[in-house]
């Protein structure tokens, strides 16, 4: 068991380099969008973020591992302060064990999260800056057009990735009902990792977007600080939480219903 987690948590070099690679070549994107009239930095904003998800897709098992790093200590002191029954220590363990099955659900988190931070600080600094007229109204129609399209195909991405994940570990759920686990605290275990996974792609989405959306704020405005309608974006983050937590939690209660000889038995 512990062979097979350390394997999992390996990422190949030539991997890691390719993503640093991404990101060093990103850096003089990112300064010559902070250098151009605002209309053609939105554009290069837009182009950067993408290629800043390339490298996150790369280095994912990385990153998901130090996220999951940091978010997990308050679950897994609660886990302490409990006596192991509150499933956060061994929701944030597990998951720390497994950093490339948590980078393959967090990487699609991101990507919504990510796009639509972008997305939303373009057309927010757009309408502070921008004249009011039919040219301004209209490109910020097309932008969340765009945005919606993005996000329609990226929680379709979430969900059917989030589902198969949380499936394929039928047996490892088999297994700790085995042991003595109930399927109460399995379902509260699923439900921590679902909140981990959750916040570790909202995180990284976040930081994804970051460099490109300073950018462009800077081209725009002068101010590194994008100007974001929170009553718009609020639910571009939230929807891809409550999306993940749903998903692993129905996933995972259809997946733990089954007999756990069954399970254990099945190829």
């Amino acid at each position: 068991m512990l062979a097979q987690t350390a394997e999992q948590t390996k990422m190949g070099w030539l991997r890691g380099i390719a993503g640093l690679l991404v990101i060093a070549g990103s850096v003089p994107l990112v300064m010559f969008t902070a250098g151009q009239p605002a209309d053609k930095s939105a554009q290069l904003a837009l182009l950067g973020s993408l290629i800043f998800l390339v490298a996150a897709g790369l280095l994912g098992p990385l990153l998901a591992r130090l996220s999951i790093v940091v978010l997990g200590v308050p679950f897994r002191l609660m886990g302490r302060r409990h006596g192991g029954d509150a499933g956060g220590a061994l929701a944030a363990d597990n998951l720390r064990g497994h950093a490339y099955r948590l980078s393959s659900a967090v990487v699609p988190i991101a990507l919504l999260v990510g796009l639509s931070t972008t997305f939303a600080s373009v057309s927010g600094t757009f309408q502070e800056v921008a004249p009011p007229g039919a040219y301004a109204e209209s490109d910020n129609w097309l932008r969340g057009v765009e945005l919606a399209m993005l996000a329609g195909f990226g929680a379709v991405a979430t969900v059917n990735t989030l589902a198969s994940l949380t499936t394929a570990r039928r047996r490892e759920y088999a297994l700790l009902t085995l042991t003595g686990a109930t399927r109460r605290q399995l379902i509260r275990m699923l439900g921590t990792e679902a909140v981990l996974t959750a916040l570790a792609g909202v995180v990284l989405g976040i930081l994804v977007a970051a460099p490109m959306s300073m950018a462009f704020a800077s081209a725009a405005t002068g101010e590194l600080l994008p100007t974001i309608a929170f009553s718009t974006y609020a639910p571009l983050v939230l929807g891809p939480v409550a999306l993940t937590v749903l998903t692993i939690l129905f996933t995972g209660a259809r997946a733990t219903s089954e007999s756990a000889v069954t399970a254990v038995a099945a190829p």
